[in-house]
C-alpha cells in the first residue's frame, strides 16, 4: 500500500478510513469501500479485482476535510478467503499525490488513531 523502507516498515503511518471511493480502470468506473489510508496509499475493499501493476484514477474524499483525485498503482490484490474471513480488495500506492493532499492525509491519520506498521 505505502512505500516501504529497507527493513520492510511502512514509510507513512496508517489509519482506518470508511467511505465509498470511486476508481476508474481506464474509462470503467467502479465503487469500493475504503478501509485504510496512509500518506503512501490506501486499501480498498472491492470484488472488482484488477491485476497488480494496473494504474487507476481514484477520487478520494477525506471526512470533514477535502476531496482530491490521484493516480494510483495496484501493488497487491487480495482475494477473499473462506467464508469471507478475509475481504477481497486492492492495495493502492499513490503515484502523483500532491504535497497538500499528502499533508491532508497525514493530518487525517494523526487525528484518527495511527496504526503501527
Amino acid at each position: 500500500m505505502s512505500q516501504r523502507t529497507n527493513h520492510g516498515q511502512r514509510s507513512y503511518p496508517r489509519a482506518p478510513l470508511s467511505g465509498s471511493i470511486r476508481f476508474y480502470d481506464w474509462n470503467h468506473p467502479h465503487d469500493a469501500l475504503a478501509r485504510e489510508i496512509g500518506g503512501g496509499g490506501l486499501f480498498l475493499q472491492t470484488e472488482e479485482l484488477v491485476p497488480e501493476g494496473s494504474l487507476l484514477t481514484l477520487r478520494i474524499e477525506l471526512p470533514a476535510s477535502r476531496s482530491f483525485t490521484v493516480l494510483g498503482r495496484v501493488v497487491r490484490t487480495v482475494r477473499g478467503g473462506w467464508a469471507k474471513l478475509r475481504q477481497s480488495g486492492l492495495a493502492i500506492q499513490f503515484m502523483d499525490l500532491g504535497s497538500s493532499d499528502r499533508q491532508a492525509i497525514l493530518d487525517y491519520v494523526a487525528r484518527h488513531g495511527i496504526r503501527a506498521a
